[in-house]
C-alpha cells in the first residue's frame, strides 16, 4: 500500500516540550512518508535528518514574534510575512507531492491556512493548547472551522461543549515502558517533573508538603526540571517560599534531566498540581505507563488519564494530597491495583500504535472524501 505523503509544519526550530516530542511521534508513523518544515535550522531539523526525513526551512519572519495572549493587531502586523511564508509552504508542498499538510501549533496553523487560497493539499491542524480567553476561544473556533480536519490532544482543547463536525480527539501516544518496582518508605519521595512555571503549581505543592510533614506524613520533594525563561521572577519566589516554610531539608532541586527514563527513577509518587488547564501532560502520561502513582489536580485533559481512585489520585487541596500520601504509605494492595489499572488504561488508550493507526485513518478518510463526523473519546471503564 502506497504511503501517504505528509508535510508537518512546526512553529519552533527546537525542542520546547511535549509538543515537539509528540510531533516526532507523528513523524515515526510507519504508514506515512513525512517531510518536516521548520522556521529555521535547529534541533528539530538535525534530529529529523538523522532519521532520514527531508527537512525544509520556511521563514516565518515577524510571525515568529507573535505571542499569547493573542492580540489581533499583532496578527495584522505579521500578515505580510505570514502570506509570504504560506507561499513558500505551498510551493514546498507541491515540490514534494504532498497529500496532507499537518500543522503543530497556532502560528503554523495560521500560515498553512493561507495556502487554502488556491489549489493546495488537505490541511490538518493539531491543537495542543487550551484557549483561556474569549478572544483565544474565538480564534480556536475560526481555525477549526477553516481546517480540513482539526485534531485535539484532549477534549479540553476545544472550547465548546460539542466538537465541530470536522474535529477529532486523538490522544498523544507513548511506547510501553518497563514497570517500576514500588517500595515506598519514609519519607515518601514525591516528584515534581518538567518545566517550572507558575501555571504548573509548584508553589501550591510546597504548601501541601509543608502541611503533610507538619502532620507526621513525612515527604521529601524532588524537583526535576528547569525554571521557565518567561517567568524569571518565579525561581526567586519559590526559593524564598522554601525558606519561609522551613522546607530546606525537605526539598531538593535537581535541575533538568536529559534522560527521559531516569527522570522518574527513585520516586514513590509524581505530583502534578497544575493551576491552569493542561492539555495532556506527558509528565502524567509517562509515569502512569510505568506504574508510578500520580497525584494531580483536575485540570484540562488530566481527568482523561487520571480516573480518581481508579488509575490515580485527584487532589484539589492539601487534604486530598495528604489522603493520597496516607494510602501510598499504608495500603500496598490498593496502590498495586491502582497502578495496574493505570498502566492498562495508558497502554490501551494512549499507545503510540493507536496514535499512528488513528492518524492514518483520519488522513485516509480525508483523502477519500468521506464525510466528517465528530467523535468523542469515551473513557475506558476500568
Amino acid at each position: 500500500m502506497q504511503k501517504i505523503k505528509a508535510l508537518y509544519l512546526s512553529p519552533v526550530p527546537d525542542f520546547k516540550g511535549g509538543a515537539e516530542r509528540s510531533l516526532f511521534d507523528l513523524l515515526a508513523n510507519p504508514n506515512i512518508d513525512p517531510v518536516l518544515a521548520v522556521p529555521e535550522e535547529g534541533e528539530l531539523a538535525a534530529r529529523a535528518r538523522a532519521m532520514n526525513i527531508p527537512v525544509e526551512v520556511i521563514d516565518f519572519g515577524s510571525v515568529h514574534h507573535v505571542r499569547r495572549p493573542f492580540k489581533v493587531w499583532h496578527g495584522l502586523k505579521a500578515l505580510s510575512d505570514a502570506w509570504r511564508a504560506s507561499r513558500d509552504l505551498r510551493s514546498t508542498a507541491l515540490r514534494h507531492n504532498i497529500d496532507i499538510v499537518h500543522t503543530n501549533g497556532l502560528k503554523a496553523h495560521s500560515i498553512a491556512l493561507l495556502t487554502k487560497f488556491g489549489k493546495s493539499p488537505k490541511l490538518v491542524m493539531h491543537f495542543r493548547d487550551i484557549a483561556y480567553t474569549a478572544q483565544e476561544k474565538a480564534v480556536w473556533r475560526l481555525l477549526t472551522k477553516l481546517a480540513s480536519r482539526a485534531v485535539f490532544v484532549s477534549r479540553a482543547c476545544y472550547p465548546d461543549e460539542k466538537l465541530p463536525s470536522n474535529g477529532r480527539v486523538i490522544f498523544n501516544g507513548i511506547d510501553p515502558r518497563p514497570q517500576i518496582a514500588l517500595s515506598p518508605g519514609t519519607p515518601v519521595r514525591v516528584g515534581f517533573i518538567g518545566r517550572i512555571h507558575p501555571h504548573k503549581g509548584l508553589h501550591t505543592l510546597l504548601n501541601w508538603v509543608k502541611q503533610s510533614n507538619s502532620e507526621g506524613l513525612e515527604t521529601h520533594l524532588f524537583v526535576r526540571g528547569k525554571f521557565a525563561a518567561e517567568s524569571p521572577e518565579y525561581e526567586a519566589e519559590i526559593r524564598s517560599q522554601v525558606t519561609a516554610l522551613d522546607l530546606t531539608r525537605n526539598v531538593t532541586f535537581e535541575g533538568f534531566f536529559t534522560d527521559p527514563e531516569a527522570v522518574y527513577q527513585n520516586l514513590d509518587v509524581i505530583c502534578a498540581p497544575a493551576q491552569a488547564a493542561e492539555p495532556l501532560a506527558r509528565t502524567i502520561l509517562e509515569p502512569m505507563s510505568m506504574g508510578l502513582p500520580v497525584i494531580a489536580t483536575p485540570t484540562g485533559g488530566t481527568t482523561e488519564m487520571v480516573l480518581d481512585g481508579v488509575t490515580g489520585f485527584i487532589a484539589t487541596d492539601a487534604e486530598g494530597f495528604k489522603s493520597a500520601i496516607r494510602t501510598i504509605i499504608s495500603d500496598e494492595a490498593r496502590i498495586s491495583s491502582m497502578m495496574t489499572a493505570g498502566r492498562d488504561h495508558i497502554n490501551k488508550n494512549f499507545s503510540k500504535h493507536k496514535l499512528h493507526a488513528t492518524v492514518h485513518h483520519l488522513y485516509r478518510e480525508l483523502l477519500d472524501g468521506q464525510h466528517a463526523s465528530a467523535t468523542e473519546v469515551v473513557k475506558s471503564p476500568l
